[in-house]
């Protein structure tokens, strides 16, 4: 009896998994299509190219048209000189303005709008892997209160159907009738079991429904993540490595654009409208005009010399995070692989015990049949291979969240 109980338990424990359906890459599709951050990342893409074409439209041409009428009303003894105001003007002109010589200009500031960009393609990137690992995390979670659960369960209805066959070698005088009774504490030990694990499972199932932004309640139906390492050690590799290479290219590109301040502007302009004193003259008045603009900065108080020194101090700090980064990724990924190491050797010595606690429970069914042992020593140690079995449970979820804890390290 106690041998059919054992194997039931095992061979439930061994298959369930294989009946779920809902795996982690189901709610990490969820979480990253629901994601808002991810939705206002793709649309500031879209406006960073409209910023590329709002850039070269400002070297273009520019057309405007100006039209005006002033009058300078004058008494005896007050107004304006009319040598200077002739009374009144009236113009309308249309006016053309291009600036010469931009192409670098125009270069310089489509860089600093490409290197935002590869910014924002970064942070799209680790925020993706943040979700990623946050999600996955949260379903190993569940996933640890759900296997708990399925094996209480499994457990619970096992010793519901042996209770009347103990109940029957009780009444034989084979067991006492305390040992019935304790087999009624167990019963009720592992209800309990179950209803506080079921709390918990509903508990984190809505943490990660609101982490995937899933609003209906759906049945909780899990598959065992099959997660293996597939971040090998390298500092560079990381989306925030990356971002320091960006930080660097932005600091070399301010420079270079501190730079061409500093260089000649020329703009070639024109204008053509009429532009009179005197509103009955504005017929005649009609003409054009065209001219060149070129200024060139002299002096502007050493500013410029100041504005390298905020782009040198800039970069020190960049090189010195760029340093601390990469000593605690080290530190950090070699902890993460020490902790995976004895996680997985703790694994092994966890699996050794239940096959022991196995073989001593055969043993124990052999010397019940024959009365050589108390049916309270069977539950003692029936107890001690449940906590055993779910502490094997645990410590796979726990080497699973280090898996992916090195995975999505950055």
């Amino acid at each position: 009896m106690v041998k059919n109980i054992l194997i039931t338990i095992i061979f439930i424990t061994c298959i369930f998994a294989n009946v779920l359906a809902q795996s982690v890459d189901d709610y990490v599709s969820c979480g990253l299509k629901n994601s808002p951050l991810l939705y206002d990342f793709n649309n500031q893409k879209l406006a960073g190219k409209l910023d590329s074409l709002l850039l070269l439209a400002t070297f273009k041409p520019q057309v405007n048209q100006l039209t005006q009428a002033i009058h300078y009303p004058s008494g005896t003894g007050w107004g304006y000189d009319e040598a200077i105001t002739n009374g009144g003007t009236y113009s309308s002109l249309v006016s053309v303005i291009q600036p010469l010589f931009t192409r670098k200009r125009i270069s310089g500031q489509l860089q600093t709008i490409d290197l935002l960009n590869q910014t924002l393609k970064l942070n799209t990137k680790i925020t993706i892997l943040d979700l990623k690992k946050s999600i996955t995390s949260q379903y190993l979670t569940v996933y640890n209160d759900f296997t708990q659960n399925q094996f209480n369960q499994s457990v619970l209805e096992l010793l519901n159907k042996e209770q009347k066959t103990v109940k029957a070698l009780v009444d034989k005088g084979v067991y006492l009738v305390t040992d019935y009774m304790n087999l009624q504490i167990l019963i009720r030990s592992q209800s309990i079991a179950i209803s506080q694990s079921l709390i918990q499972l509903e508990n984190d199932l809505a943490l990660l429904n609101l982490l995937c932004g899933i609003s209906e309640k759906q049945e909780i139906k899990l598959v065992k993540p099959d997660l293996s390492v597939q971040n090998n050690y390298g500092a560079e590799n990381s989306p925030v490595f990356a971002q320091f290479r960006i930080d660097s290219l932005k600091n070399r590109n301010s420079r270079q654009l501190i730079d061409l301040n500093y260089r000649p502007k020329i703009n070639i302009f024109a204008d053509g409208g009429f532009n009179g004193i005197a509103p009955e003259n504005v017929p005649h008045n009609f003409g054009a005009s065209v001219g060149v603009n070129f200024s060139v900065p002299i002096y502007d108080g050493k500013q410029r010399k100041l504005q390298y020194e905020k782009i040198d101090l800039a970069e020190n700090t960049r090189i010195n995070y760029k340093r601390y980064y990469s000593s605690q990724y080290k530190i950090q990924f070699d902890q993460l692989k020490n902790q995976l190491n004895m996680t997985e050797h703790l694994l092994g010595e966890i699996s050794n015990q239940l096959t022991e606690q196995e073989r001593l429970i055969e043993l124990y069914r052999i010397e019940l049949e024959k009365g050589l042992v108390r049916f309270l020593d069977f539950i003692t140690v029936f107890n001690s291979y449940t906590a055993t079995k779910i502490t094997c449970l645990v410590t796979e979820v726990n080497r699973l969240q280090i898996i992916n804890q090195l995975n999505y390290l950055k």
